[in-house]
């Protein structure tokens, strides 16, 4: 007997007359399905599961009605049954597409009746059954026995997946169904359950009413049964639930009026030309406008930030298209604030936000592609606290300096980390956001980050990101030994003069590795992630033990902060130096003019401000005007003796104390200047010489990347550290003609004296466009070095001040600009004839101010101190570089071994580092530090006591001077008969660092009486009998602040005619016919006449000084005995074999090398350049 396998026990169905397969006339529709005995009717957990094992292909489809059928007539049940489960599925389902069925985690595969039955039709048999039908075959068969009545007229079924897993599918008798293995697949895949747009998590074993459900979406559901009704099976579950729900129901559901379907988006499945989502043909599904929600939450959550700035606007994708971001939420993981945060929905404080689900913002991630969390499928932008406070902490081995630097600890407490704040956080926030809303608790074991973020609310409301470091984890801080300095430290304001903000930052990296990154960034940029364009420098010197190595990173333009990024271990650390930068802005009204003394040892600078008064300053740079500022904290005690030891003492390094030689080695110095109060070792006047890398090379970035100002060069101690120090920078140019790193090290030294003075211009109130910079040279300096300094001031003033209007580029004469300073201190008459001298190290200048006769003519010649103190000449007739062997050092050598020092100082330490060769010091840079600590070394006693015959070679010097200025005068009489004949000065005067040496002559009127005497010896003209010489105590100063005087004196024009001129040295007889400035020193090389005259002149000044028998009883005074010896010794039986002539002709040799250079300075002195530097070895000798 047939026995039909059912589930159902309908007794209308007879069993008989049935073989196989074989159609029914009604199928399992209608009233049939009631017949089926519920198993499950109190099992709702297992709704998922149920209906799994119902013979038939399409079961699921039904079982989903069926739900719908039984739910209808107890929608508020006491006990929820598995079909209300069911219908709360497919209810998720549909809400979960309306809410984000265009969101990527939705993706669609169609299933498409035709295709897949032919497919299954046209199998052919198997081989081991030929005469059967393929089980496909059947298959297909028995799909399209099923596929009648209420599915006759499906023709696809679009499979629905949520992150890659399937979870459904569409159906025409419901809508949609679940996948009854979808938590099985959903756990498999590791994925979170998906919530709704109010924070509901779906799919779970419960039943959530329809009314009880956003309202949009019941509005939406609405909208679809009013317009598709008829696309349903007209007595379908879901027809007959939705009809008595919308149209019979008591408790009318709440739907918006105003809205119709044309207010949502159709769901877009993103195949077969992105078509719509439908569940039959003209019956598609519809999804929220994410903009809709999005305007909503923005409009009525508690949770939408308060931003002061909004760069965070600025946000663009890669292809640089706005995403139009939206305001963000603050929110934080379990956070116990009250609010609304979407829709009709309060915050949830048991809501967490993993960290692995945030996007990067740091990293390339967009705030517009966040999701909210705690809901699912809501695109909208948040912030939390790993958005804006960092995971781990850098600390580095010494306290910031937080007057200076934004550290956010309370109180102003003493900090050792950077700043642990995202940059991300001046998206939507100033710096003084941060000062009023961040606390940084810093205890022994821990750090305490507290940050306010303000929300909207009826009175402003925070939201409060914190994170605790643990200090006791190793991994919580890196400890990275880094300084950092900035130089210059403020910032202008006004659009036009932005240029002006260009910056070196020093970064002195201390670690082991060299991964430490560094960006500097505009709080406008960080949305986009664009550090300014500065290129990681190549290390300036690379790390050696201890010493750190230093990076000099080239900021071209204002920042507003630095972040500094390494990876250790795997473990990213990050963290923040916020400059607080004096701001300079309008009120910058000062008119300043500077001067600058650019000399062959020393460089000295000074300035005035109009209408101000007071006489020149020096260039200083005091804790009131700083232009370095180092990352570490300066050390405050009471009891500090200056200023220079809070910014110098180890202590302020901390365990970095290595940083400090580096800084004054390779950047500039905190303070500058002379006040006792400051302490400072450096002031001007400066050394005039540049610290080099060694292997220096032309091309890129060279100011402190290669080279700088050498500051330190009195200070340098210890062995060489791959850095040189190059000194007489003046005549370069002309004593190393070929090496074509000349104009660079000119370049720099003159470049960072411009940045000197800018930056005290701009800190001082001064107006950049109005301040005048003006330099001295001497005359004898030939038009082509003169020329080539030229430019390389102009270059630097462009490349400081955008423009070279600031500088006057025709320098202002050393031997005139003293006489404007010295008369205006009234030290002398401005009626006397005077005449000044000034001593250099590398030329001596000349000015007579002839009064009576109102002339003023002035001579320059290269015969200074360098020719005392230094090597003399190399066999190429340049000065020697090498050589520290002459009388003085020598004498003083020995004097020290003769008497050691009770300790070793600094400045013993310094000694000893300029003997060592590897320095390549010379003999003046040796004897200069000699001077400088005079009172520890007693370098003038050991001359007095030890040799005092070597003092001969300082008078002879000093004589030789005065004789050849009588012979110009006289000879400047000669030049016009007719004119009133030019009398001796009655007051000489003394300027220039090299002119110090006179002090060793003795008394002011010890140098008076012994220059009468050279007077009366050398000229037949009367000595006025009130001669007078006059040397000021910091003669260096001398010239550059006369420079300022001439440069504002109204009647300097008067001195624009001043005679240039040169008396060429040959004897008073001799006829040499040159023309200053325009005879070639090529023409003079063959005249032999000339030469042996200007021997011979020599040889008489040698002879009426040291055979004179009342200036030789005077020099016997200063026990220096028979000094008629060292003439014999100086022109020896035959003059044109003696040592002036070996000095000539080596002297001579540089004029030879460049025959097409133009006569600009006397001959006279040549014989005696590097004849004094062979009488001086002599005597030590002796």
């Amino acid at each position: 007997m047939p026995h039909i396998l059912r589930i159902d026990n309908d007794p209308n169905v007879i069993e008989q007359n049935h073989q196989g397969w074989t159609a029914s006339n009604t199928g399992l529709v209608g009233n049939r399905i009631e017949h089926i005995p519920d198993t499950m009717l109190n099992q709702a957990g297992m709704a998922a599961k149920s209906g799994t094992s119902i013979p038939s292909p399409f079961a699921r489809l039904y079982l989903f009605d069926a739900a719908f059928r039984l739910v209808m007539n107890n929608l508020r049940p006491s006990q929820p049954t598995m079909y209300h489960v069911l219908v709360s599925h497919c209810l998720d389902l549909l809400e979960l597409l309306f809410q984000g069925g265009n969101s990527p985690d939705m993706t669609y595969r169609i299933w498409n009746r035709a295709d897949r039955l032919s497919s299954l039709t046209q199998k052919a048999p198997l081989a081991s059954s030929p005469n059967r039908r393929h089980p496909h075959a059947v298959l297909a068969k028995a799909l399209e026995l099923d596929m009648r009545h209420d599915l006759a007229d499906l023709q696809n079924v679009t499979l629905i997946y949520y992150k890659g897993a399937l979870l459904g599918g569409t159906s025409p008798l419901t809508l949609v169904f679940t996948s009854p293995n979808w938590e099985q697949e959903r756990q498999n895949k590791f994925l979170d359950p998906p919530k709704s747009s109010t924070g509901r998590t779906l799919f779970q074993n419960d039943y959530v009413p329809l009314e009880n459900r956003d309202r949009t979406f019941v509005t939406y559901l609405s909208r679809l049964f009013d317009e598709y009704k008829g696309r349903l099976p007209q007595n379908s579950g879901l027809t007959l639930f939705l009809d008595k729900l919308f149209r019979d129901n008591p408790y009318p559901l709440p739907v918006d009026a105003g809205r119709t379907l044309a207010d949502f988006d159709p769901i877009r499945t993103g195949i077969e030309g992105n078509s719509t989502l439908q569940v039959i043909g003209g019956l598609p599904l519809y999804a929220v406008r994410a903009d809709d929600v999005l305007e909503e939450i923005e409009r009525d959550s508690d949770f939408v930030m308060l931003p002061t700035v909004q760069h965070y606007k600025s946000e663009t994708r890669p292809n640089g298209v706005r995403t139009d971001v939206r305001t963000p939420l603050a929110l934080a993981s379990r956070m116990d604030v009250r609010g609304r945060y979407v829709k009709n929905t309060d915050w949830d404080p048991r809501t967490v936000i993993p960290a692995a689900s945030l996007n990067d913002l740091s990293g390339g991630g967009l705030l517009a592609d966040r999701r909210l969390p705690g809901v699912d499928n809501v695109q909208y932008p948040f912030v939390t606290t790993d958005d804006f406070l960092e995971d781990f902490l850098i600390r580095v081995p010494y306290k910031i300096n937080n007057e200076r630097f934004f550290t956010g600890t309370l109180n102003r407490a003493d900090c050792d980390f950077l700043l642990p704040v995202r940059k991300e956080y001046f998206n939507f926030f100033t710096l003084e956001d941060l000062r009023d809303n961040l606390t940084l608790d810093v205890q022994e074991t821990s750090v305490v980050a507290t940050l306010r973020i303000p929300v909207r609310g009826a009175n402003i409301r925070y939201v409060e990101f914190r994170r605790t470091y643990d200090l006791s984890k190793t991994e919580t801080a890196y400890k990275l030994p880094v300084g950092m300095g900035f130089f210059p430290f403020y910032r202008m304001t006004r659009p036009e003069q932005q240029a002006v903000n260009q910056y070196t930052v020093l970064v002195a990296d201390g670690s082991t590795s060299q991964a430490t990154t560094v960006g500097f960034f505009r709080y406008a940029d960080v949305v986009g992630r664009q550090a300014l364009p500065v290129a990681r420098p190549t290390p300036r010197s690379p790390k050696d033990g201890e010493r750190p190595a230093s990076y000099f990173y080239k900021v071209p333009q204002a920042f507003d902060l630095v972040e500094l990024k390494l990876s250790y271990e795997g473990i990213p650390y990050r963290g923040l130096v916020l400059p607080q930068f004096q701001l300079v802005g309008d009120n910058n009204y000062r008119e300043f003019t500077f001067a600058v003394d650019f000399g062959t040892s020393n460089t000295h600078v000074a300035y005035s401000v109009r209408d101000e008064g007071a006489e020149p300053d020096a260039l200083t740079v005091t804790d009131a005007d700083l232009q370095t500022v180092l990352l570490n904290k300066p050390y405050k005690d009471a009891n500090l003796p200056n200023v220079y030891s809070s910014y110098h003492r180890p202590i302020s390094f901390g365990d970095l104390e290595q940083i400090e030689p580096l800084i004054r080695r390779e950047f500039v110095p905190s303070l500058i200047g002379r006040d006792p109060r400051l302490g400072t070792p450096f002031a001007f006047p400066l050394r005039t010489t540049v610290y080099e890398r060694e292997g220096l090379t032309e091309g890129g970035d060279y100011l402190f990347s290669k080279l700088n100002l050498g500051f330190n060069i009195d200070l340098e101690q210890g062995r060489p550290d791959g850095n040189r120090y190059q000194t007489n920078l003046k005549w370069l140019f002309e004593n190393r003609p070929h090496d074509t790193l000349n104009d660079l090290r000119v370049r720099t030294f003159f470049e960072t004296l411009l940045l000197l003075i800018r930056h005290k211009v701009l800190l001082n109130k001064g107006d950049v466009a109005k301040t005048r910079i003006v330099w001295v040279a001497p005359s004898s300096m030939s038009r082509r070095t003169r020329n080539r300094l030229t430019a390389e001031w102009q270059q630097a003033a462009r490349n400081v001040f955008g423009t070279d209007q600031n500088f006057e580029s025709t320098p202002i004469l050393e031997s005139l600009a003293p006489y404007f300073y010295l008369q205006q201190q009234n030290a002398i008459l401005s009626t006397a004839d005077a005449v000044n001298v000034d001593i250099g190290g590398g030329t001596s200048d000349i000015m007579v101010f002839a009064k009576g006769q109102d002339r003023y003519f002035n001579t320059s010649f290269r015969f200074a101190a360098n020719d005392i103190w230094g090597g003399g000449l190399d066999e190429t007739g340049s000065p020697s570089a090498t050589r520290k062997d002459n009388g003085f050092l020598t004498t003083f050598m020995a004097f020290r071994r003769n008497n050691p020092s009770s300790r070793a100082t600094e400045a013993d330490q310094t000694l000893d580092a300029f003997m060592d060769p590897a320095r390549n010091m010379t003999a003046e840079d040796v004897i200069s530090l000699l001077f400088k600590y005079d009172s520890h070394f007693q370098f003038t006693k050991s001359i007095q006591n030890q040799q005092p015959a070597l003092q001969v070679v300082l008078y002879l010097h000093y004589a030789a001077i005065i004789y050849h200025l009588v012979q110009l005068i006289e000879n400047q009489s000669k030049q016009d008969p007719t004119a009133r004949p030019l009398s001796l000065p009655r007051f000489l005067t003394f300027t220039g660092r090299g002119s110090q040496y006179l002090n060793l002559l003795g008394t002011r009127n010890d140098l008076v009486d012994y220059t009468r005497l050279l007077f009366e010896a050398y000229s037949d003209l009367p000595v006025p009998g009130n001669f007078e010489i006059l040397m000021t105590p910091n003669p260096k100063e001398t010239t550059a602040n006369g420079a300022v005087r001439y440069q504002n004196a109204p009647d300097r024009n008067a001195y624009r005619n001043n005679e240039p001129t040169a008396y060429w040295g040959t004897e008073p007889t001799g006829t040499a016919a040159f023309v200053y400035n325009q005879t070639r020193a090529g023409d003079v090389t063959q005249q032999a006449g000339f030469h042996e005259s200007v021997l011979r002149n020599v040889q008489t000044f040698l002879e009426k000084t040291l055979k004179n028998s009342a200036i030789t009883g005077f020099l016997r005074e200063f026990e220096i005995q028979r000094p008629e010896e060292y003439y014999q010794f100086l022109t020896g039986p035959d003059l044109m074999h003696s040592r002036l002539y070996d000095s000539y002709m080596l002297a001579k040799m540089s004029l030879e090398r460049s025959p097409d250079q133009l006569l600009s300075e006397t001959f006279f002195f040549l014989p005696l350049k590097h004849a004094l530097y062979e009488l001086s070895k002599h005597i030590a000798q002796a």
